[in-house]
């Protein structure tokens, strides 16, 4: 029975490999681990039926994009072996400077980190930077954050987000209207230039909590994240929240996600290690508290399946204004 139950994980695994465009090396390995140690005729069988004959829209190649379904693992023993499977348009090729329409790892590890600790995002109001293909926005929308904002700087990589939003059956809330309050599945994208904004552009965004992934990665930029940064952390600092009638809810989480404090968190490969000193200092001169929590708060590893996503190498990072 065991030995059943090991080989469907093993199986199942393989398909969502297939279906989020895996590279051909891993989806290999994950075939032979299922087959044994070689790839069987009947792991052959399984591919031919269940991932190559039931390839939709979602996985097929589009010009210079391709459809991926990111399916997050059930963290929970309830008998659904998937709680969350978000359809994405990607860009094929990263190094042609299609960055912002490419899955990269700190937006995996940022969301596996929401899918492992909702409580801390339900009933927020949440403001991410450099959204990309929004893959974080459809994690907050599934954990029930009250309000989701998802922004970027580059005009194409907006048009994508959006699209990946109505895919995933979101709707995108147009600028000058309203949808209704108990519309749920709803998201905003918007044009959000670091260099250019100011105070008056993010007036009516008061963030419970600000998120980003791969966004520390040119110092060039540095200085405009601290200012946004820091401008968002105030704003949400001065607004009422719900955080006070959450606490209760959230403190099996981490007791200082439970208070008014607005947080930032902040998901990095770090690559370059200048630059990531210069975005240090440029933090402590702004008065913001910088903390890795990569493995005091580590989440859930809801990606199994994907080899080749390393997790080891993104470090999580918890902002606040220093008091």
């Amino acid at each position: 029975m065991a030995a059943a139950a090991a080989e469907q994980e093993l199986l199942l695994h393989l398909k969502l490999a297939f279906l989020a465009r895996e590279p051909p090396a891993c989806v290999l390995s994950l075939a032979r681990k299922a087959g044994g140690g070689s790839v069987t005729p009947h792991v052959q069988n399984f591919i031919l039926e269940s991932c190559t004959g039931n390839n939709n829209n979602s996985s097929l190649n589009r010009t210079e994009k391709i459809y991926k379904e990111i399916s997050f693992i059930s963290p929970t023993n309830d008998n659904k072996q998937v709680s969350l499977v978000a359809r994405l348009s990607c860009s094929i090729n990263m190094l042609e400077g299609d960055t912002g329409c490419s899955l990269w790892p700190s937006g995996l590890f940022l969301s596996e980190f929401i899918l492992s600790y909702p409580k801390i995002f339900s009933r927020k109001c949440c403001f991410e930077l450099g959204s990309g293909v929004g893959l974080v926005g459809v994690c907050l929308n599934y954990v029930s954050a009250s309000k989701v904002i998802l922004t970027d700087g580059d005009a194409s990589t907006l048009e994508n987000m959006k699209g990946n939003m109505e895919m995933n059956n979101l709707c995108v809330e147009q600028e000058g209207s309203q949808l209704p309050e108990e519309n749920k599945n709803k998201v905003q994208c918007k044009y959000l230039s670091w260099e250019e904004t100011s105070e008056s552009d993010l007036w009516d965004c008061r963030p419970d909590l600000v998120l980003g992934a791969d966004i520390i990665y040119d110092p060039v930029c540095v200085p405009h994240l601290i200012r946004v940064l820091s401008m968002l952390l105030r704003r949400g600092n001065n607004r009422g929240t719900n955080n006070v009638a959450n606490k209760e809810e959230t403190s099996n989480e981490f007791s200082s996600a439970a208070t008014e404090v607005p947080v930032a968190y902040i998901a990095t490969v770090i690559r370059n290690a200048e630059t990531f000193n210069c975005f240090d200092k440029a933090a402590a001169d702004a008065k913001l508290s910088v903390v890795n929590i990569t493995n005091s708060e580590a989440p859930l590893s809801l990606l199994p399946y994907m080899l080749s996503y390393d997790r080891s190498s993104v470090q999580l990072l918890k902002i606040t204004l220093l008091s």
